[in-house]
């Protein structure tokens, strides 16, 4: 259904049949002729005003309510650009500070046994506080520097072994208790060490 403003800002519109033979006008009437040919033409003047008049009737049928609706039911531009974790991370009982190449690792699961490697590349780190990078608390301090290096865990029912060999320059500590990782009621003890290129930690529920 046409929109009633446009039907009545152009409901002057003109008709003519392009069959019609303008060379049979009477010529007793010079002006009639002369604007035959152009009939079916619509001025620039009358265009612009009749646009212009279609405008302002539509922009009438919206109060300023309206309008101010339209604008709160704008949707705010949205950022998707993420934060960046620092290198510096301090809770109230421990401080690790991480620049580089974070490591990577993956895991696997032999029945009982689970798995997890780790490659370092191109990282420094230290560390002092009593939350344990093994999961016990106790107490733990150290700082280093990997430019290539490797780890692997080996957990069975709350037992552990960590083995690592890297090129790297450093040493850290760490010593604790009250893990539970296999949720069986018995806590676990820990200890892990590093020295230059050597890592060797170990857990058990004696």
């Amino acid at each position: 259904m046409p929109d009633p403003i446009l039907s009545s800002s152009f409901s002057a519109a003109l008709t003519c049949n392009f069959d019609d033979d303008l060379s049979l006008a009477n010529e007793s009437e010079p002006a009639a002729a002369a604007v035959t040919p152009n009939a079916c033409l619509r001025s620039e003047a009358d265009s612009e005003a009749a646009t212009s008049s279609a405008a302002s009737a539509l922009a009438q049928r919206f109060s300023s309510n309206d309008q101010a609706a339209f604008v709160a039911a704008s949707p705010a531009p949205s950022t998707s650009a993420a934060a960046s974790p620092g290198v510096l991370t301090v809770r109230p009982d421990q401080v690790d500070l991480q620049a580089g190449i974070p490591r990577l690792q993956g895991h696997a699961t032999l029945g009982s046994v689970q798995l997890t490697a780790g490659i370092d590349i191109l990282n420094a780190n230290a560390h002092l506080g009593s939350r344990n990078g093994d999961g016990s608390r106790g107490e733990n301090i150290g700082a280093g520097a990997s430019l290539l290096g490797g780890e692997l865990n080996i957990d069975y029912r709350g037992w552990s072994l960590t083995l690592g060999v890297a090129a790297s320059l450093g040493g850290s500590l760490s010593s604790g208790d009250g893990r539970d990782i296999d949720a069986d009621g018995v806590p676990e003890r820990c200890f892990a060490m590093s020295l230059g290129p050597f890592t060797l930690g170990e857990c058990d529920e004696l």
